[in-house]
């Protein structure tokens, strides 16, 4: 049987409570996505340049958007609902650990985004206003940039990433600054980075799609 992917977690393992709410963070951009671990079809629909974001500490992590999302048929607003769940997202390299939205650790690496919406029973009632995700799955294991991957395995891929029998997800949240690269408190203790990419309707033109990306903070529970 499925298990839930957002069953709350303990407090105590929220392991970058640290991280709270420094003044200090930085995003900076950085160049292209070039390591090896990552399929050159991958590397291939990348945006050239990523965001990097730093503290005093120094760099966190890098993360590099699709340079164009697929959109449903019929969209033709840049919001959440209008991507594929499956579809792939990005890239993120952790440059030390930190955790997701659950509270469970995430090692230092490499990792594909990819878009999934909670599922709403009543094991993920109330950890969040809203039903937006991406899920984290081995950048070695997701080599496929064109493929939608189907929920369970996705949950399968992102469970080899917590280590545990719940995925890895982080939160989408509303972009609010129109996509220019901030990183910014969305409240209790939440920071994310928001960054803008394209999106492409099923006809018509190219868009600008925003988004924000919760990387530091947890959910309710």
């Amino acid at each position: 049987m499925s298990r839930g992917w957002f069953v709350p977690l303990p407090l105590l393992l929220l392991s970058f409570a640290v991280y709270a709410a420094p003044p200090d963070y930085k995003v900076e951009k950085t160049g292209a996505y070039a390591s090896a671990e990552v399929s050159d079809a991958m590397k291939g629909v990348l945006q050239p340049e990523g965001l990097r974001l730093t503290a005093e500490s120094g760099p966190i992590c890098d993360v590099w958007l699709r340079k164009v999302l697929p959109m449903k048929t019929g969209s033709s607003t840049p919001d959440y609902s209008s991507i594929n769940t499956g579809d792939f997202v990005g890239i993120i390299v952790y440059l030390k650990d930190l955790a997701d939205y659950r509270g469970q650790t995430i090692k230092a690496g490499s990792y594909t985004m990819r878009f999934q919406t909670m599922p709403t029973d009543g094991n993920h009632m109330g950890v969040s206003p809203t039903t937006d995700y991406v899920l984290l799955a081995p950048s070695a294991l997701d080599k496929d940039p064109a493929a939608t991957i189907e929920y369970q395995a996705l949950l399968d891929l992102s469970r080899k990433v917590s280590g545990t029998n719940h995925p890895t997800p982080l939160y989408l949240v509303a972009p609010a600054a129109g996509g220019n690269p901030s990183f910014r408190d969305t409240g209790d203790g939440r920071w994310a980075l928001e960054a803008k990419t394209k999106g492409k309707p099923g006809s018509g033109a190219e868009i600008d799609f925003p988004l924000a990306l919760v990387l530091i903070g947890k959910g309710e529970g």
